[in-house]
């Protein structure tokens, strides 16, 4: 059973990839702020997030607003005992404020 989670946070890009050898896939790089109680980090935490080689083009309707924030539904994954976010989508808050892609304004 696959367990889906969202997150809320600033993406500031991303980018795909297809290699030689048929290998496809993307990387999503957000940026949050640091645990404000923990006193061994300060400013911001930055990590990327996997995905599908297509999950690109549910960013790119955002790309004149990036950095923005954006509801990422993430599945953690396990390789090598080591824990991973893999993005299955993306799309803008539902709270007010955020930037909408092109298309959905034309359509409100």
């Amino acid at each position: 059973m696959t367990m889906i989670n969202t997150m809320q946070v600033r993406v500031l890009g991303a980018m795909r990839y297809a290699m030689d050898n048929g290998a496809k896939g993307a990387k999503i790089t957000v940026m949050n702020d640091a645990d404000p109680n923990n006193e061994n980090r300060v400013g911001h935490d930055v990590m990327t997030i996997s995905g599908p080689y297509d999950i690109l083009e549910q960013v790119r309707p955002y790309a004149a607003h990036l950095p923005c924030n954006l509801e990422v539904d993430v599945e953690m994954r396990v390789s090598g005992g080591k824990a991973t976010l893999h993005a299955v989508a993306i799309r803008k808050p539902s709270a007010t404020g955020h930037p909408q892609p092109a298309d959905a304004k034309a359509k409100a």
